[in-house]
């Protein structure tokens, strides 16, 4: 549950089915909502679905650049900016790149590498959660 009493909403992107499926059944054993989709959203659904943390794989049609499109457009847009984002990818090359690396960190954009297990994705969804949690209360901090 989070800090409100409400079950953490995850959407998860991913273009295979079996892996979307099975990440929901885990998560939502573990108590949060999940919303799966198998093709990249546009920002304005995004918005409509209104996730907590967003769970993304890289590679789309064969492709990175329509998963880093997305997360570009994720970070641009001012509504969804402060969403934690989770990149989980077997693309650990292009992750592990020094500039890449140094981008994902300066945009907050944490990495999950596959294979993964159940545990590592739960340590990192905990770990953006208590983030934005601390970040949510030092801006509410601000604005009193």
């Amino acid at each position: 549950m989070s800090a409100d009493g409400r079950q953490p909403h995850v959407l998860i992107i991913n273009d295979t089915q079996e892996i979307l499926d099975l990440m929901q059944e885990l998560l939502e054993d573990e108590g949060y909502r999940v919303t799966t989709s198998l093709a990249l959203l546009d920002v304005a659904k995004v918005r409509s679905l209104g996730p907590d943390i967003i769970v993304q794989d890289l590679l789309f049609e064969g492709t990175q650049e329509l998963g880093w499109k997305f997360l570009t457009l994720v970070r641009l847009d001012p509504a969804l900016a402060r969403i934690p984002l989770i990149l989980c990818t077997a693309a650990v090359r292009t992750v592990k790149d020094p500039e890449m690396a140094e981008q994902l960190d300066r945009q907050g954009i944490r990495v999950v590498l596959k294979p993964f297990t159940i545990d590592d994705l739960l340590t990192t969804l905990n770990d953006v959660r208590t983030a934005q949690s601390l970040i949510d209360q030092a801006t509410a901090g601000r604005e009193d």
